[in-house]
């Protein structure tokens, strides 16, 4: 289940404003580490029978769903050297930007678009596909092009359902037989 932080907002809390916006000094305090660091599982070897990559790709939108996502898109990867020819990409709703509220309250939206794309992957890889988190693709960009929403001249992306208050996981990319929507 995904942890929101705007339930408890207090408006002038310097409580509230420092668990937002002050950075752990110490960084075993924070989960992203610990995510982005965790090996990669292997891929089943025989992989499943699956139906066709409409109906597949409606399966990975729900799971992503379940897991925490509030949009997720599918696009195609024209460039991946590693063969990988879909990117599946999430976002989680977010209250403050994570990229400037840089303390642990400020970091929930970034902690559960690494949940669910740790989690999807894995998921995948039972499933007998390749499947990693991308976190040096434009996930913004991708974001567009599998038109979860627009970009803004500072290269946000804005979504009719949340505007700017989104945040956009690591893209997964993935062999997974899907169909870009």
């Amino acid at each position: 289940m995904a942890l929101r932080s705007g339930w408890f907002k207090r408006s002038h809390d310097p409580y509230w404003d420092f668990f937002i916006n002050t950075p752990p000094t110490d960084p075993a305090n924070s989960v992203l580490d610990v995510l982005r660091k965790a090996p990669e599982g292997n891929v089943f070897p025989t992989k499943a029978d699956l139906h066709t990559p409409e109906v597949t790709t409606s399966h990975v939108k729900e799971m992503a769903r379940y897991l925490g996502a509030d949009l997720v898109g599918v696009t195609a990867l024209e460039t991946d050297a590693a063969g990988h020819p879909f990117a599946i990409v999430c976002a989680v709703r977010a209250d403050d930007d994570p990229r400037q509220a840089r303390g642990v309250g400020g970091q929930v939206p970034v902690q559960n678009g690494l949940f669910v794309t740790f989690v999807l992957s894995a998921w995948i890889r039972e499933l007998g596909y390749r499947a990693s988190a991308a976190a040096e693709l434009d996930a913004r960009g991708l974001a567009a092009a599998a038109k979860l929403g627009t970009l803004d001249r500072s290269r946000k992306l804005v979504t009719r359902e949340y505007g700017t208050r989104v945040h956009v996981a690591d893209v997964i990319r993935t062999d997974l037989p899907l169909a870009p929507a």
